[in-house]
This record gives structure tokens, C-alpha cells and sequence, in this order.
């Protein structure tokens, strides 16, 4: 009712495109995305790697009892942990906001795509989740570019089902045994 019925987008950061090795214009704006994921990407590992919250929140995933026993508060975990996932959601908001129009439904896709990486990289490996979603880009585009744009989504799930077929705990999935 405020904005009316078309999707909007937010002002780029950036604007103008730059040439790809001759090949191609790339939007800058989707550039200045690439780094400020890049860069959220790496303030996770490292809150996770070498921080106190990082090392409670690994040692309550690999065994919440024996944390428990350790004297960390897995309840207060919970809700910290919840809080930290809604800030990276925001966080992929404002860097995807001025790239895509935003509608009531502009997550769908991402969160399909996001679902693919996470079971292409394998469950609970961050490492994982981090090259699938780069093989799955990589492989999109260039479908993209060399078949067509309509076939997006078949390339996405044709890459997951071969990966599924030969490993099918993911690419840096542990098995279950």
C-alpha cells in the first residue's frame, strides 16, 4: 500500500560496470556485493575460530552434554546463536537489497540456492558451504552463458545430483558411520 504494486530496489553503493577481460560488462554493484559477502564471510570464520563464543558454539555442535558439563549455557547459546543467524540474514539482505527488486518472495531463490550449497558442501562444514556455493556460481554462469539463462535452475540440481550420486555426504561431509 506505502510503496505500490512494483518491486523497488534501494540505492547501489555503487554504480557503472567494469570490463571483464574484454569478454564482458560486470555491474560494480555486484562487485561491491561479491566483497562485502566476502568480507562477512570472513569475520564469521574468524568470530568462530578465535573467539570465545566460537569455541563454545563448535564445543556445543560436536557434543552439547559434555558442554553442558563444561559449564556453558546451552539454552543462552541457543538465543545468542539464533540472534548472530538473523544478523548474517540481515547483513545478506542489505548486500543483496540493491542488487535484486525486493518483494514479498525475493528470498525463494536465495534460500533454494543457499540449500543447495549447504547439502552440495556438506552438512555442518562451513568450509563446505563456502565452495559448493563457488562451484554452484561458477557453474550456473557459465551454463548461463554458454546454453541459456532459463536453464539456471537445472544446472543447480543437475551439479547437486551428480555430487549427491558420487558422495553422498556432500563435498566435505563427514558419513554417518
Amino acid at each position: 500500500l506505502i510503496f505500490g504494486p512494483y518491486p523497488n530496489k534501494p540505492p547501489g553503493w555503487v554504480t557503472g560496470a567494469t570490463d571483464v577481460f574484454g569478454l564482458f560488462h560486470y555491474g560494480n554493484q555486484r562487485i561491491a556485493a561479491l566483497f562485502a559477502g566476502m568480507a562477512v564471510i570472513a569475520l564469521f570464520f574468524a568470530m568462530l575460530k578465535l573467539t570465545w563464543f566460537g569455541r563454545m558454539i563448535r564445543a556445543a555442535s560436536q557434543d552439547r552434554e559434555m558442554a553442558e558439563l563444561n559449564g556453558i549455557n546451552s539454552r543462552r547459546l541457543n538465543m545468542l546463536s539464533f540472534g548472530l543467524g538473523c544478523a548474517l540474514a540481515g547483513a545478506a539482505g542489505v548486500i543483496l537489497a540493491p542488487v535484486f527488486p525486493v518483494t514479498p518472495t525475493a528470498g525463494v531463490p536465495i534460500a533454494l540456492t543457499a540449500f543447495v550449497c549447504v547439502v552440495l558442501g556438506g552438512m555442518g562444514s562451513m568450509r563446505g558451504c563456502v565452495v559448493g556455493g563457488l562451484i554452484l556460481g561458477l557453474v550456473e554462469n557459465l551454463g548461463a552463458a554458454y546454453v541459456s539463462t532459463g536453464y539456471k535452475h537445472l544446472f543447480m540440481f543437475l551439479i547437486l545430483i551428480l555430487v549427491l550420486l558420487v558422495r553422498p555426504s556432500g563435498l566435505f561431509g563427514r558419513s554417518e558411520a
